[in-house]
């Protein structure tokens, strides 16, 4: 998915210049872990197969990824990823397949709809339209349309990775140094006239 990349990525680069390292990502405490790869593998075969397999792998990925979900709700950002995975499977065993909105492909500059097995063109029996691809996102030669619940996976995939590389809303700046430790540069009015008060103070004898 295009725009939970490009999500990851600038969350991997805000996380970095505040301070975030990948290598904290190996110190999370996520768990179960293999239900993301069942869930995977249910969409994986499902989209080959295509026809009814198709919603029902994607329901039984997404039961995976709830359960997933569940067990680390705590993490920031997972709350969005469950809302979003909810939003595609419940708009997909409605229909039957995700349902895109021309105007949205359009408004991308996207030519015209292509049917394969996991995408519909949406019309008036299309059931919560609004939760289909219907947001258009215009990258040059990479337009896209994606739906309300890629956004919030998007958005949810992001604050996950930034959360996990550390990174502390900040960005990183030396300490100002206090002022009583500054010494003055040489030829200076200031140091100047402390020399010239030095000599008046002692005289030469």
């Amino acid at each position: 998915m295009l725009l939970v990349l490009l999500v990851m990525v600038l969350a991997a680069g805000a996380a970095w210049a505040t301070g975030g390292r990948l290598t904290r990502l190996a110190d999370n405490s996520l768990t179960g872990v293999h239900w993301l790869a069942a869930a995977a593998i249910g969409q994986f075969l499902g989209s080959l197969t295509g026809g009814t397999a198709y919603p029902v792998g994607l329901i039984g990925s997404a039961v995976c990824i709830a359960v997933f979900l569940r067990q680390n709700l705590r993490h920031p950002g997972v709350g969005l990823l469950a809302l979003g995975f909810f939003c595609n499977a419940l708009v997909v065993a409605l229909n039957g397949a995700m349902p895109v909105a021309a105007d949205a492909l359009a408004r991308a500059g996207v030519g015209p709809f292509v049917s394969d097995p996991r995408h519909e063109l949406s019309d008036a029996t299309t059931t919560l339209p609004w939760l289909g691809d219907v947001v258009p996102v215009a990258l040059p030669g990479l337009g896209q349309a994606v739906s309300p619940g890629d956004v919030l996976i998007a958005a949810g995939a992001g604050l996950l990775l930034y959360a996990g590389m550390g990174g502390s809303h900040r960005i990183p700046t030396e300490t100002a140094p206090v002022w009583d430790e500054l010494e003055p540069c040489e030829g200076t009015p200031a140091l100047l006239r402390l020399k010239a008060e030095a000599s008046a103070d002692h005289p030469p004898e």
